[in-house]
C-alpha cells in the first residue's frame, strides 16, 4: 500500500488518471463517429473526469481496502482496453486480511440505548457514503478504518487534481502571452 502523501502514490495516480482519461476519450470518439455532430455535454465530461479520477485513485491505492474494490469492480467490466484491464486486475488481485475486534457487551440503561441508536444511525449513514460500505459483512471497526483510508485518499486526490489544474492554467496563460 502506498501512502497518499508519498510521491509514488501521486505519480501512480497521475499515470492512472492519464490512462483512464485517454480511454474515456477513445471510447467517446468511437461512439461519436457514428452520430454526426454529437459532442459530450459538460455534465458528461464532468462524470467522465470524476470516474477517471476515482478509478485512478483506487488503482494507485491498491487492493486491500473494500472501497478500492467497490470502485474498481464496475470499472473492470466497463473497460475495453487491455492496459486498463491489467491495472484493475493487478490492483484487485492483492488481498489483505483485516482483523476484526468485537466490542464487549455493555449494560442496559436509557442513555446506553440512546447512544447505541445514535451510533447505529451514523453507521448506516457512513455505509451509504463509503464505496463498498453497504456490504453486510463489514463491522463498525472495519467501516471506520475504510472511511478514514478513503477520506485520506480523497484529500490526496483533490491535492493532485488542484496541482494539475494550476499547471494547466499556468501553461494556458503562458501561451496567451
Amino acid at each position: 500500500m502506498q501512502g497518499p502523501s508519498t510521491k509514488s502514490f501521486r505519480q501512480a495516480f497521475l499515470e492512472n488518471l492519464l490512462v483512464s482519461l485517454q480511454l474515456q476519450q477513445e471510447h467517446t470518439s468511437k461512439h461519436d463517429s457514428s452520430s454526426v455532430g454529437a459532442a459530450m455535454s459538460l455534465h458528461e465530461r464532468k462524470l467522465a473526469v470524476k470516474s477517471s479520477a476515482d478509478v485512478a485513485m483506487a488503482a494507485a491505492r491498491g487492493a486491500g481496502a473494500r472501497w478500492t474494490r467497490a470502485i474498481l469492480a464496475p470499472a473492470s467490466s466497463a473497460c475495453k482496453v487491455q492496459r486498463c484491464r491489467r491495472i484493475v486486475i493487478r490492483c484487485r488481485g492483492r488481498k489483505r486480511t483485516l482483523t476484526t475486534r468485537s466490542a464487549p457487551a455493555s449494560g442496559g440503561g436509557a442513555s446506553n440505548e440512546v447512544a447505541r441508536r445514535l451510533v447505529r444511525r451514523r453507521t448506516m449513514a457512513l455505509r451509504e457514503v463509503i464505496p463498498g460500505g453497504r456490504d453486510a459483512a463489514v463491522d463498525e471497526a472495519t467501516l471506520l478504518r475504510e472511511a478514514m483510508d478513503y477520506v485520506v485518499h480523497l484529500r490526496a486526490q483533490v491535492d493532485v487534481l488542484r496541482q494539475v489544474s494550476e499547471a494547466v492554467q499556468r501553461s494556458g496563460s503562458s501561451i496567451l502571452q
